[in-house]
């Protein structure tokens, strides 16, 4: 007796359940053990986008475009969207501009910010309305704060409470992390100007890293030798944009970079720069 529709109907789905869960595990596991951090080409800038050996996704700032939610599709498994942290370090457009999309894709499951109502841009306001829109959990971001994803651990360095209260830009607001995977570590800046890494030194924070995302594109108020000396960094990498206007990256952070014998490593001149990090070394792929 030949088998009814809705019986054809059932089989076609268990079916295409078995495939989707069969590419899910296919994905999974052609996915290398080590942690990767993009910093991504998004002209005038930031956006950095981090996978877990564990297959989490993070993302800290988004550039100034609204193509930004392609670019984190570009770097992620399609069995796999799922943005389980997204990390605003401050209020500036060319670092929320890109975030907006990704929110409103219904795909982030929390956000790591500090609300600023000094900023009346619309940018910013339609960040937050997306946030809103989407019921995005908030956290409050302060010195001190650890989370973990699997072997992966985020700790916020900056703002103290006292620090956030005292500051006067979006800049000097900038929430700054350290990624550490084993023995290696990530220090990602935001645009922190050299008065909050004079305050980072003195209090004390760890901000030894491999690898140093260099603050504020290269400006000259950022990334003194005093931080790139306690940072120690093996690895820097500079997310600029070609020709930009603001004459970044300044020569005497290029300078102080060779100083200590690092290469430049530049998005305007290389286009997304990929490092992997093992528990015990981290590599660069241009």
């Amino acid at each position: 007796m030949p088998a009814s529709s809705s019986t054809k109907r059932i089989v076609l789905l268990a079916c295409g359940v078995f495939l989707l869960i069969g590419s899910i595990g296919f994905w999974s596991s052609r996915e290398p053990e080590v942690l990767r951090v993009w910093f991504a080409d998004v002209g005038q800038g930031d956006g950095t986008i981090i996978r877990t050996p564990s297959h989490e996704t993070i993302v800290v700032d988004g550039g100034k475009q609204n193509d930004f939610l392609q670019e984190v599709d570009d770097h992620v498994p399609i069995t796999d969207r799922t943005v389980d942290l997204v990390v605003v370090t401050h209020a500036d457009a060319d670092h929320v501009t890109g975030l907006t999309n990704l929110i409103a894709s219904g795909r982030v499951q929390a956000v790591l910010m500090n609300r600023d109502s000094t900023v009346t841009t619309k940018t910013y306001a339609r960040l937050l309305a997306a946030i809103e829109s989407q019921h995005v959990p908030v956290i409050e971001a302060y010195a001190g704060q650890e989370y973990t994803y699997g072997a992966v651990h985020l700790k916020v360095l900056w703002p103290t409470v006292g620090g956030l209260a005292k500051a006067k830009t979006t800049n000097e607001r900038s929430v700054v992390v350290k990624v550490t995977y084993g023995n290696e570590d990530i220090l990602l800046t935001g645009d922190a100007p050299d008065t909050v890494e004079k305050q980072l030194l003195q209090q004390g924070s760890d901000v030894a890293a491999e690898v140093l995302k260099v603050g504020h594109h290269g400006s000259g108020h950022s990334t003194t030798l005093n931080l790139l000396q306690a940072v120690h960094p093996e690895i820097a990498t500079i997310s600029v944009g070609a020709k930009n206007t603001y004459g970044h990256p300044a020569t005497r952070v290029l300078n102080d970079l060779e100083k200590l014998g690092l290469e430049v490593l530049r998005t305007d001149v290389l286009g997304d720069i990929l490092v992997e990090c093992s528990l015990v070394i981290c590599k660069v792929y241009k």
